[in-house]
């Protein structure tokens, strides 16, 4: 709607605490809420963590109101809230209808927040335009780069046809030389060869003649003075054989001599991952991976677990685990336990976590504690008087997240702790209204890639998702598209395109979102009682069914 501000028309026109029914006070500009002076303290104590920036209440202060909208489904009602599973504004009496057991906050709280966000944005769109600036000029550098190298090839290619051509050219020049040389010499020969073949030949007419005209003459005597000359005409002259000169050419195809000289290395394209930027301005690698049309079951791995509760890739052929047997297991991809701890007793882990020095990490219920596994021993890491871990996850700075319940279930949090020790925590959104739901049941965390938070909350039957920051972004309450059973979420993970999966036990299927919370696709696979899942390093998917005490391996990814 279009925002109409709200003016102080008359003296009688009083500004009340956004927390009860009183005169405001103070205002503060951390959590843009109107305090009264009994609520003050209140809201500081509510979240320690935060620095609250209170200051005396002015009409400057003055919340913009938007214009008001009746209810299609309740025409005597305006909408005044705002539904988070369905994304839509609605009344009060649609809370007890179609949106039953939806989250709801007040309509002009969650305007407000969107125009922060959208004013954030803009600074961040801003900021990205100055990216977006750099890694044009960056191509536009790499195709002067390209055309400079290619023309330096043309070049080379040029000179080097120019220099083959001059050692041809030489080479031929050489051969021919050398063959008018043999050619020469050789026919010397041959002419050496005629002539004294033909002297004697000469000799043999000649005496061929004596040896008539002798005869001829009867009665002359001259037959007396004669002289045989067959015996030396009967050897004929020695002579040279001669071979004439033939060129020899290298029993090889053109092609090969070519290549020989020179060869061409093809160019080649190849797709680069994309890039995500960050507030801090840092870019990093985003997986191009896509989802296949038919996600494939690779493997089922029995794992003899007693109702398999927790699991966690450490590569991809090895994985821990955890079940009701109170054991803490390294497997391998056959199943052969590689390691075992017997976790405290009492049946109380409710999660395990790998931290980056490889240290396994668990919640325990009773002793409202978090251990880690050393090689001598379990170590109190975590004390958390109070409150019960559940959800586990070390994220990408080595902070240890937990999900966390107090230990009267009447409030749940997330807390993030280093070394121990509680650097900030999350529990209500912007108008103060509590992120996540009270009860016993099971909470699971995980870091998304672009810094979000993300926790599957059973009991809210949603997946929460919130930025690095704390502040909420969305809501996942399931595909309400099918005819499926209420979505009751467990097991939580991302993969590197930021993709949420999350555990669907009573519907036997692992949901598939993007990092907006979009509904992507159902990966299914006879999976059956389906309970936590994780990640292998080529992101194969391994869920572990919690009655049958087995891992299922799945291909999901192109």
């Amino acid at each position: 709607g279009y925002l109409n501000n709200k003016a102080m028309n008359t003296a009688q026109d009083v500004v009340r605490c956004d927390l009860c029914t009183d005169v405001v006070q103070h205002y503060c500009k951390s959590c843009h809420v109107n305090l009264c002076g009994n609520c003050r303290n209140k809201h500081n104590d509510k979240n320690t963590l935060t620095k609250h920036e209170i200051v005396p209440f002015t009409s400057q202060h003055l919340k913009q109101e938007y214009k008001v909208q009746k209810c299609e489904d309740h025409p005597k009602q305006e909408k005044d809230l705002y539904c988070q599973d369905c994304n839509v504004p609605i009344c009060s009496r649609c809370l007890t209808g179609n949106h039953k057991r939806h989250g709801a906050v007040d309509l002009e709280e969650i305007c407000k927040i969107t125009r922060n966000s959208v004013t954030e944005d803009l600074k961040e769109l801003y900021h990205f335009e100055r990216e977006y600036s750099k890694i044009v000029k960056d191509m536009e550098r790499m195709v002067i780069s390209y055309k400079d190298h290619c023309d330096k090839e043309n070049g080379s290619l040029k000179k080097l046809g120019q220099v083959w051509h001059k050692i041809i050219d030489n080479a031929i020049e050489k051969i021919e030389n050398q063959l008018a040389d043999m050619i020469k010499q050789d026919l010397q020969i041959l002419q050496d060869n005629v002539e004294k073949i033909q002297s004697s030949y000469q000799r043999v007419k000649q005496c061929i003649e004596r040896n008539e005209y002798i005869l001829k003459e009867e009665n002359s005597f001259q037959v007396l003075d004669y002289k045989s000359d067959v015996e030396e005409l009967r050897l004929v002259p020695s002579r040279k054989e001669v071979s004439p000169p033939t060129l020899i050419f290298p029993d090889t195809r053109k092609e090969t001599i070519i290549q020989q000289i020179v060869s061409l290395r093809s160019s080649f394209q190849s797709s680069l991952p994309d890039i995500t930027i960050t507030k801090t301005g840092d870019v990093s690698m985003v997986s191009t991976r896509v989802l296949v049309e038919n996600p494939a079951l690779i493997s089922v791995m029995f794992t003899y677990s007693k109702k398999l509760k927790g699991i966690h890739c450490e590569s991809d052929d090895k994985v821990w685990i955890y079940g009701d047997d109170e054991k803490i297991r390294q497997l391998d991809k056959s199943g052969s336990t590689l390691q075992c701890f017997n976790a405290v007793s009492g049946n109380s882990q409710k999660d395990i976590a790998l931290s980056k020095d490889g240290h396994i990490a668990f919640s325990h219920k009773v002793n409202e504690c978090i251990y880690l596994v050393k090689k001598n021993g379990f170590e109190k890491y975590v004390d958390m008087a109070g409150w019960i871990p559940y959800g586990l996850m070390f994220n990408s700075d080595g902070e240890l997240m937990v999900c966390m319940r107090r230990n009267d279930y009447t409030e749940s949090k997330v807390g993030f702790f280093t070394k121990g020790k509680l650097n900030q925590e999350f529990q209500f959104d912007e108008t103060g209204k509590p992120l996540f739901s009270i009860s016993r049941n099971n909470m699971y965390i995980c870091e998304n890639g672009n810094g979000d938070i993300c926790v599957s909350d059973w009991n809210a039957c949603a997946v929460i998702s919130m930025k690095k920051s704390g502040e909420f972004r969305f809501r996942y309450a399931g595909n309400r598209s099918c005819s499926f059973k209420e979505f009751y979420p467990h097991g939580i993970a991302t993969d590197s395109y930021c993709r949420i999966l999350v555990v669907d036990r009573d519907n036997n299927c692992v949901h598939v979102t993007d990092r907006n919370g979009k509904f992507l696709r159902y990966i299914t696979c006879g999976l059956e009682d389906p309970f936590v899942l994780s990640l292998d390093e080529n992101e194969n998917l391994w869920v572990g069914e919690c009655d049958n005490n087995c891992i299922k391996i799945i291909k999901y990814l192109e």
